[in-house]
């Protein structure tokens, strides 16, 4: 699924799921995730908040934020965000890909 980068304005940074990704991707009965990010021996724990499950599917970590920074994404164009490729990997865990960076990309609508 693709995903595109994340921020609320201030500190918080993640990467938005396209609604309808939601309940084909992820279990209600998951309160975290396991997200192994490009370039990184060890996987993350992302929390998934009650939010993610009604109105603001983004999945939220510093360690999102550390691995923008690393990599030279922030900041971005407003409404330009870079995207991902999230790839399910099974139980409730998930692998980051690069995409080609596209100069221009608006960012993912919450539905479609």
């Amino acid at each position: 699924m693709i995903v595109s980068a994340w921020h609320d304005g201030g500190g918080g940074f993640g990467l938005r799921v396209q609604e309808d990704n939601v309940s084909l991707y992820f279990r209600p009965e998951w309160t975290e995730v396991t997200l192994h990010l490009p370039g990184q021996i060890r996987p993350i724990r992302v929390p998934l908040t009650e939010s993610f499950w009604s109105s603001a599917p983004e999945l939220r970590s510093p360690g999102i934020r550390h691995f923008f920074e690393r990599h030279g994404l922030i900041p971005w164009e407003k409404k330009r965000p870079p995207h991902f490729e999230l790839e399910p990997l099974g139980r409730g865990s998930f692998r980051l890909h690069w995409l080609e960076k596209f100069e221009g990309q608006f960012s993912l609508p919450l539905d479609l």
